[in-house]
């Protein structure tokens, strides 16, 4: 029953100029007919819980059943939440002013609150910066992420005032990035995604990925023209071609022209112990995809997420293999 009503809810709310793009798409790297995925779609949506992006995303146009049902899609994401994480804590992620504040040892960097600073505080917060990092409060997948240049304003006073009109109250120096990080993408702060869980008292690391900004974007995010690759949590290495939003599939970066594959990720072992030490701090959310910049003296978390998705960790190009994250997450969890 709760299969048919997923379904029913998928064909009430599909955008179809959307769900055209995602058959034209799929056709185009498969050959599939669009009557044929559009039924495909129907098919998995029933049987495994998959939107029609994640039919796209994941490549189940190239799957057999077996190895589709391997998927954490985006019904079972949502089980995941629902066992793992108390609604009643989501505000400590999705309001970065209160991250900052509850994590702030976490940072490696000096944060401000851009909508109580006063402009005595300010002017100490840019003291000695070229730039500063200004956030929208809740924006998400890298919107309203802006780097503001301290030269580009006559004064702090008119700096903090272009800061509060446009409500980006949540301020951060830059920072450093090691230059094994830099060297993959340098306008952008380039993180390592990690997703922990815990259960049980015990941190568990179900993937990790690393993320880079292209052009010349501050943003490494997918959403705002970014690229990510699969990182192998023992090695530290790349392990995958990148991808981004429109499915394109990079062996080098496109800007910087550096391989993808076999590329050695700076500090990997101190950024999982980073990520297990900060899953620990509110046990109530024990699924939470920290974003974490590499210094040159360590890693720093970025963020957290409390609802990470699920296109970060099984697009079609990471995992060859044709095998997600779904039997992990049933052992974990005893589904």
């Amino acid at each position: 029953m709760g299969k048919l009503h997923y379904l029913t809810r998928v064909l009430s709310g599909v955008r179809f100029d959307k769900l055209n793009n995602v058959l034209e798409k799929i056709k185009e790297k498969s050959g599939q007919s669009k009557i044929y995925s559009f039924f495909d779609i129907l098919v998995c949506a029933a049987k495994y819980g998959a939107g029609y992006y994640d039919y796209l995303m994941f490549g189940f146009y190239n799957m057999n059943g077996k190895q589709r049902d391997t998927y954490l899609t985006r019904v079972r994401n949502k089980k995941v939440i629902d066992l793992m994480n108390d609604p009643a804590y989501s505000d400590e992620f999705d309001d970065k002013l209160r991250f900052n504040q509850r994590f702030a040892r976490y940072l490696g960097r000096k944060t401000l609150n851009g909508e109580t600073a006063t402009p005595e505080q300010f002017t100490d917060f840019i003291a000695g910066q070229e730039a500063i990092f200004a956030k929208i409060n809740h924006g998400d997948c890298g919107r309203g992420v802006n780097k503001l240049y301290v030269r580009d304003y006559d004064s702090p006073a008119a700096m903090l005032q272009y800061i509060q009109e446009n409500q980006l109250v949540v301020l951060e120096h830059v920072l450093p990035q090691h230059p094994d990080m830099a060297r993959l993408h340098p306008s952008s702060v380039n993180t390592m995604r990690i997703l922990t869980d815990l259960v049980d008292g015990q941190v568990h690391i179900a993937y990790i990925s690393v993320k880079m900004g292209r052009g010349d974007g501050v943003c490494d995010n997918s959403g705002q023209g970014g690229v990510l690759c699969r990182v192998d949590p023992d090695t530290g290495k790349i392990i995958s071609p990148a991808t981004d939003d429109y499915f394109n599939v990079y062996d080098k970066h496109p800007d910087t022209g550096i391989p993808f594959v076999g590329y050695q990720l700076p500090m990997v072992p101190q950024a999982i112990d980073l990520a297990k030490q900060a899953a620990r701090e509110i046990p109530q959310v024990g699924h939470v995809g920290w974003d974490i910049a590499i210094t040159p003296d360590g890693p720093a978390i970025i963020e957290g997420n409390d609802f990470p998705g699920t296109d970060l960790c099984q697009l079609a190009p990471f995992y060859p293999e044709k095998h997600g994250l779904w039997p992990y997450y049933k052992n974990l969890l005893k589904i």
